[in-house]
């Protein structure tokens, strides 16, 4: 979050600093439904301020750990959390470039050459008077910033592109694709095929079989091979596996290869470490070409 992550390109201007909530997702929660309608533009880029995790923001709230942990919320901050959110915070200030900040965390930052406005004032952040003035403070950016907001469905294929880039390190994939279905679940579709699901009861994407090629050319998915005199019918397993790259995680999609072309991919079982030699299933096959 600190180093690499990059909000979607339309919300790279204004920055809206919210508390977390004990209920996750954070936008089921009532707080945070308050919070969303109080913020009248898509074009702000809404970040969490959490104990465990120092930021997380709107985009990513759906996918561990940000959806699963489970802490008291007090509002309290000793010195080492206040330390490490501050220090994430001006990190991804220093990279994106922010033009402003409006800060409903009630944590105290100073970040310079960013305006800051503080929309807590001392009170707590679901009152009904700082709301009013989280909305007031939203309304008068857009309005000074000249915001745009973009097409609410736009706006979700821009939010699961900046999630594939923290994800799978390419947005590339998703270019000009296009969103339908209902929220929390979307089908994601390119030239009228359906190229992936975006579900985040499982917290990533379910890529189909015609995305597979445009995942193979963006050279960010991690690639096994398969024994060139195989005939493969099953999942994957030391017996039938080559070679494997060592960044390998738990979950992860894979591309399978056999004598140097695209045959498939799989859902990986076993972390980098323990390929092509572990014990057991390595990963479960999830399509043939």
């Amino acid at each position: 979050m600190a180093d690499s992550h990059m909000p979607p390109k339309h919300q790279r201007n204004l920055l809206v600093l919210l508390p977390c909530s004990a209920v996750k997702p954070y936008r089921t929660s009532q707080s945070h439904r308050r919070f969303m309608s109080a913020i009248t533009t898509n074009s702000a880029h809404q970040v969490m301020v959490t104990a465990p995790l120092g930021l997380v923001p709107r985009e990513l709230e759906e996918i561990w750990p940000a959806a699963n942990y489970d802490i008291p919320v007090t509002g309290d901050w000793d010195l080492d959390e206040l330390e490490v959110i501050r220090d994430m915070l001006e990190r991804l200030c220093s990279r994106v470039g922010y033009s402003r900040i409006i800060n409903h965390s009630g944590v105290d930052i100073n970040i310079e050459g960013i305006e800051i406005t503080d929309t807590r004032k001392g009170e707590s952040a679901g009152s009904a008077d700082s709301i009013e003035r989280l909305r007031n403070a939203v309304s008068q950016a857009d309005e000074e910033m000249s915001l745009n907001s973009i097409k609410k469905s736009q706006n979700t294929l821009e939010q699961l592109r900046a999630l594939s880039r923290f994800q799978h390190g390419t947005d590339a994939w998703l270019e000009d694709a296009a969103i339908r279905g209902r929220p929390p679940i979307f089908t994601i579709m390119k030239g009228g095929e359906q190229i992936a699901m975006w579900n985040p009861r499982t917290g990533r994407f379910a890529f189909s079989k015609a995305c597979l090629p445009s995942l193979m050319q963006s050279g960010t998915f991690p690639i096994v091979e398969l024994s060139p005199d195989l005939d493969w019918k099953g999942d994957l397993f030391s017996s039938n596996v080559i070679a494997a790259d060592s960044n390998i995680r738990i979950g992860d999609e894979i591309l399978v290869i056999q004598k140097d072309s695209l045959v498939g991919s799989a859902r990986a079982e076993a972390a980098g470490w323990e390929w092509p030699e572990g014990a057991g299933r390595l990963a479960k096959s999830q399509h043939r070409l």
